[in-house]
């Protein structure tokens, strides 16, 4: 191996682990920034929160329903 390979494959490494960082670190924020001000999860024994959770969760199935359906429906058009 000469040194302009071993350089390439160092720095490519140090690129892939900035560009990750930089990746989840933007997810991170962007999960802080969509959070509502002043939402606190309830303790895990609360009946309320139970509720709230069950009914979340529905509502997250319906939503990977429809994105499934969507998905098969584009497929029918997508054409590689």
């Amino acid at each position: 191996m000469n040194a302009n390979r071993i350089i390439d494959m160092i720095v490519r490494q140090v690129v892939r682990r900035l560009v990750t960082r930089g990746v989840n670190k933007g997810f991170d924020l962007a999960d802080r920034t969509s959070r509502k001000p002043g939402h606190t999860s309830a303790p895990p024994g609360d009946a309320e929160a139970k509720r709230q959770m069950a009914e979340r969760s529905g509502r997250q199935k319906q939503n990977m329903k429809q994105i499934w359906r969507l998905s098969r429906q584009m497929r029918r058009f997508m054409r590689f």
